[in-house]
This record gives structure tokens, C-alpha cells and sequence, in this order.
């Protein structure tokens, strides 16, 4: 694989490149160790760069994913409009590029296809700047073979330097690899190189991304998966490359919403990726070895886990809590409930930065992705599976649809008569189908496709809000167990009984609109070939 270089106008660059921050003198040991500097073309370089981000009063540019810059380096100018600017593990992002005279942005000069997107969204006029960065840059270019002989080449960039706005600064102190010739692939396997010599972790957003949350001081952006488009005419093996690199894209987007913690659903789409890559693990299953997949679902199923007592306390406090102290503003015991429940919401969100910051954390997510890239799943394939990497998608799609509709329906015969346990499983049943339908829906018509997500959805909401209630109640049980002083145990006896009291008597309320819900789920058409 090569990164796509066009020289039309009308075409960008993309660039691909990964990130990773750590201390300044871990950044500094690295890119002075033999594994930068043995695999060097040349002597390198150091540079000083001074960057200044321009948007639109209303942020226009950022709103739809556009970042335009004016770089000064020596006394040359350049102006660079890049596209895609979100979050992610690896940057794939399309660039267009124009020199300068002065420091002054000129749209006028920019290639086609830059103009092409900026014409009917900005004018030059409207132009301000919104920031600036100014970074000090050692660069490498590095030749990395991979155990085939096929080599690529790399330029490896330490940047030290700070990003500046009118209300204050921030520190850089990262190194950006970017893949000039070759395959992902090397980017990983020397990404893995250096996390071994210091621990570092993959900074998931661009300086602009930085830039604008530093000048804005707004929560990270966070994001649901975004729609895949398989092709009919692919095979199972490419179907499950593009499925795993979307869960892996959707996790990394919102690490840096999860880091921050101001907005619960930051979180909630992180563990939404985790168990979207997990169910990629079972759904495609069949082309994995037993203990390779075992291998990538404990770890994943461990990562999550650290996850859920920060979404588990979201999900109480802001949620289930919230309409019963707006029913009841004054009561003492729910104000103290909602107290002690954000000290153990803190708790949660102090274990999901600890998890991020963690090595064993980063080395997952390289190690993945560098299975994905290399298709590590053919190194212990079985003669079966083997037997499944050129077969045609839509045929895998419709047998495991299929296969799943049949298992939930069985899970949920009788649903009326089903106790909570019963009812559980056909939750997680329909998880994996609605998992399912997603990575596979471009393959069907689209009416009938959403017709059928849309009554699964509706179904999944009902049961998911009464397992929510499940949780809520063993969160508030724990709470009383653990008060030690009396008055504490005191209130939060009589908090937990309006709670519980609460939701009790709404489970019965919705129990016939859960029955209406799994009624009408099982009256749907499925939309895949039969």
C-alpha cells in the first residue's frame, strides 16, 4: 500500500501520520537512540516552525472539519488548508498547499480543489486569527523494511514548542511519524519500536484540534461511528479489515472527550467502540484462531471494564437521579445522595485516565492496529478460516444476520413471562445483532435497512433504560453498605428508598410499552436476502 500523492490541483495529498506524546526527556531519549537514528536517510534536520490557525468568527472552517493555516519557516510562507481535522489514531487527511509573499492568508492562490471547498464558505475578508503555534522540529527521514524486504519510508518529527491563544498557552512535547512511501504497516511496527524505550501515549488530536479547544475552552468533541460503506463486491477478508479500522477510529475519536470528563457521552462512545470492536471479533469470528481471539477479547473486555464505573455514575447522576430531584428539589437525603455520588463519579473518571495514561493501553491499540494493517489474523488461520478470506461479503452477511435474528427471537419467546436474567440476554442478543446490521447495512436496501434498525433500536432503548435501572440499584445498595458514619447511613437509607421506590413503579409503567416494543421488532421484515 502507498499513500495517494496526486499532482493535480484539483486532488489533495493525504497524509497519513501517527502521533505520541510522554515527557520532554523521554521524547528527547528516543529520538536520540539508534532505532530513530541508526535508521536514518541522512543527518536530520532542525527547523523552527511558526503556524497561524484562521477561521471565521463562528468557527465555520471547524465546524466542518477544515483547518487553514499560514506557516512561516525561515522566510518562506506557505498556506495550508487540510480536511478531516477530527481525532483519531492515525490521520488520514487530505492537504492542499500554496506558497506565500508575505504573512497574509490569499485564498486567491490556493489550488482548485481547495478553492473548490472554500468558495461558497468563506471569503478572505472574514478570515481571523484564532491561534498560533510556534514548535521547535528535529526531523529524521527513516527507512523501515518490514520482514518481507519491503521497505517505506518514514519522517519521524520531535516538536517541542507551545500553542498560544489570547487567554493563555499550552505545552507541546510529542513525536509525529508520517508515512511518505509505503504501508501503515511500518508506521506501527516503529511506533512499537519506541514505546518500548519510554512510555508514551498516542495523542489522538491535532494541534489545530488542540489550538481550538485551548482558544474556545470548550469540552473535546465527541463521536458516534461513522457510517461504513462496504462494497458488494467485496470479500469477507476486505468486509473485515475496513470493519475493525472503523471500531479502532470511533475508540480513538473519543479518547480525548473521555480524558476530559465534562461530558459523559465522551465515555459512553468509547465503550460504544469497544464492544463495536468486540462484537467485529465475534462476528467475524470464524477467521481468527481460537487463542488469537481469545488473546485480543481479554484485554479489550479488561479495557472496558475500567471504563464502567464512570459511565455507571454518568448514567445515575445524570439520568436516572436527575427527574426525582427535579420532582423532589428540597429533600436533604437525594442532595446527598447526588454528593457522594459524584466523589465516586470522580473515582470512575480518575480509573479511565489512569487506563488511558497506561502503557499497556497504548501497546494494545499499536499492537491492533498493526494487526490489522499487516492481516495478522492469516498468520494462525486455520484451514477454515482460510476457506472464508475470498468469499463474498453479502453471502457471510446474510447467513450471520440471519443467524442472529433466529437466536434473539428464541432468547425471546414468551417475552411477557421472561424475568430480568431472561431478559438480559435478549439485550445482549439484540446488541449484537444491532452491531451486526450496522457493518453490513450498505449491502441492502437502504428503506428496508432502516425500517428494520429503527424497530431494533426502539427495542434496545426500552431495554437498556431498564438495565440502566438494574445498575442504578446495586450502585445505591453499595453506597448504603459502605456509609460508615450514621447519619450518612440514615439518609442514604431514605434516599435509596425514593430511588428505588421511584423506578420501581416505573418499570411496571413501561412494561407494556416494552412488550408493544418486542412486538413490533418481531413483526419486522428483515432486510437482508433470505
Amino acid at each position: 500500500m502507498t499513500t495517494a500523492r496526486s499532482t493535480a490541483d484539483s486532488f489533495p495529498e493525504v497524509e497519513v501520520e501517527l502521533k505520541l506524546s510522554g515527557p520532554p526527556e523521554a521524547l528527547e531519549r528516543i529520538f536520540a537512540s539508534p532505532v530513530i537514528c541508526d535508521k536514518s536517510t541522512g543527518r536530520g534536520v532542525t527547523k523552527r516552525l511558526e503556524n497561524v490557525y484562521y477561521d471565521t468568527k463562528d468557527q465555520r472552517l471547524r465546524a466542518r472539519g477544515l483547518a487553514f493555516r499560514v506557516r512561516r519557516q525561515g522566510r518562506r510562507y506557505v498556506q495550508t488548508l487540510k480536511s478531516n481535522d477530527t481525532e483519531g489514531l492515525v490521520s488520514y487527511r487530505g492537504e492542499w498547499e500554496a506558497p506565500l509573499t508575505s504573512s497574509e492568508p490569499d485564498l486567491a492562490v490556493m489550488p482548485a480543489g481547495a478553492l473548490e471547498i472554500l468558495r461558497d464558505l468563506v471569503t478572505a475578508d472574514e478570515l481571523e486569527s484564532q491561534f498560533a503555534t510556534r514548535v521547535r522540529r528535529k526531523v529524521h527521514r527513516i527507512r523501515e523494511v518490514d520482514r518481507e524486504g519491503r521497505e517505506s519510508l518514514i519522517e519521524a518529527a520531535l516538536d517541542h514548542g507551545t500553542i498560544e491563544t489570547k487567554s493563555g498557552s499550552q505545552r507541546i512535547a510529542e513525536i509525529e511519524l508520517e508515512l511518505l512511501e509505503g504501508s501503515p504497516e511500518a508506521l506501527y511496527n516503529l511506533a512499537l519500536q519506541l514505546d518500548a524505550l519510554a512510555p508514551l501515549r498516542i495523542e489522538t488530536r491535532s494541534k489545530s484540534a488542540l489550538g481550538y479547544a485551548l482558544a474556545n475552552g470548550k469540552a473535546p468533541a465527541w463521536y458516534k461511528a461513522g457510517a461504513l460503506a462496504l462494497k458488494p463486491n467485496a470479500t469477507v477478508e476486505e468486509a473485515f479489515r475496513e470493519v475493525l479500522r472503523s471500531c479502532v477510529q470511533h475508540w480513538s475519536a473519543n479518547e480525548a472527550a473521555a480524558l476530559d470528563g465534562r461530558d459523559p457521552e465522551g465515555v459512553h462512545q468509547l465503550r460504544v467502540a469497544i464492544r463495536r470492536l468486540r462484537s467485529a471479533f465475534s462476528t467475524f469470528g470464524r477467521l481468527l484462531d481460537r487463542d488469537q481471539r481469545a488473546r485480543l477479547s481479554s484485554e479489550s473486555e479488561r479495557i472496558i471494564n475500567c471504563f464502567g464505573p464512570a459511565r455507571d455514575w454518568d448514567v445515575f447522576s445524570t439520568e436516572l437521579l436527575a427527574p426525582i430531584m427535579q420532582a423532589r428539589p428540597d429533600d436533604p437525603h437525594l442532595a446527598r445522595l447526588l454528593e457522594i455520588a459524584q466523589v465516586e463519579r470522580q473515582r470512575g473518571y480518575d480509573a479511565v485516565r489512569a487506563e488511558i495514561g497506561s502503557h499497556a493501553y497504548t501497546h494494545y491499540l499499536l499492537e491492533l492496529r498493526l494487526w490489522i494493517e499487516a492481516s495478522g489474523w492469516r498468520e494462525c488461520a486455520s484451514e477454515r478460516g482460510v476457506a472464508w478470506f475470498d468469499r463474498p461479503i453479502v453471502a457471510f452477511a446474510d447467513h450471520l444476520l440471519a443467524r442472529r435474528h433466529r437466536k434473539a427471537l428464541k432468547l425471546g419467546r414468551q417475552f411477557a413471562e421472561l424475568d430480568a436474567k431472561q431478559r438480559h440476554a435478549v439485550r445482549i442478543a439484540l446488541k449484537k445483532l444491532r452491531y451486526a446490521c450496522e457493518f453490513f447495512e450498505t449491502l441492502y436496501d437502504k428503506k428496508d435497512a432502516k425500517s428494520y434498525l429503527t424497530s431494533l433500536k426502539q427495542l434496545q432503548d426500552v431495554l437498556g433504560h431498564l438495565n440502566d435501572v438494574a445498575v442504578a440499584e446495586k450502585l445505591v445498595m453499595q453506597l448504603v453498605d459502605r456509609a460508615t458514619a450514621q447519619p450518612d447511613r440514615e439518609s442514604l437509607h431514605l434516599a435509596a428508598g425514593l430511588v428505588l421506590g421511584w423506578y420501581a413503579k416505573g418499570v411496571a409503567d413501561v412494561e407494556p410499552h416494552t412488550i408493544e416494543a418486542w412486538q413490533g421488532f418481531t413483526h419486522g421484515k428483515p432486510f437482508w436476502h433470505r
